[in-house]
């Protein structure tokens, strides 16, 4: 079975995070659409998370997909964990962040989405860098083997094998 044709929008945004369930709770109230929102300082470029929106697409059109929604199989795979309380737990919001990292799905009007979330967007907050790859659990070892500007592939792979049965 094909992969779902999803029409995908990755951004960045900044606004403070009170109660990261606000948040949830308003992404699972877009008309149309779903959402996921993650801890920007989790999110090593925006290719990790157009891959784990990707993955998580493909997952459904497989019919092999862990998650009940298309945001949560995102999350999974933007967190490279293949356990859900794991992967919430590492790439979750939490009361008081800043940077947030958004995967919209079907969202027509996603200016309006930042609006109703109260936040701004800014894709900045999603560069990947060496301090998110290292939260990400990227060892030192791989880190000192390849040039800063592969950093963000270190992740990526960890994004696809998520994927892969154990």
């Amino acid at each position: 079975m094909p992969a779902r044709m999803a029409k995908v929008d990755v951004v960045g945004a900044r606004g403070r995070v009170d109660d990261p369930e606000i948040v949830i709770d308003a992404l699972r109230s877009i008309g149309g659409g779903e959402g996921a929102a993650l801890d920007a300082d989790m999110i090593c470029g925006r290719d990790h998370l157009c891959s784990a929106a990707m993955h998580a697409l493909r997952a459904f059109g497989r019919g092999d997909n862990v998650a009940s929604t298309l945001a949560v199989e995102t999350v999974l795979f933007a967190s490279g964990e293949r356990q859900i309380s794991k992967a919430l737990e590492k790439v979750s919001l939490h009361p008081g962040d800043e940077r947030v990292a958004l995967v919209f799905f079907d969202v027509d009007d996603v200016p309006a989405a930042l609006r109703a979330l109260g936040l701004t967007r800014d894709d900045e907050v999603l560069a990947p860098s060496r301090e998110k790859a290292e939260r990400f659990g990227i060892t030192e070892a791989e880190l000192e083997a390849v040039p800063p500007s592969k950093y963000q592939e270190l992740v990526l792979e960890r994004v696809a094998f998520a994927g892969l049965p154990k």
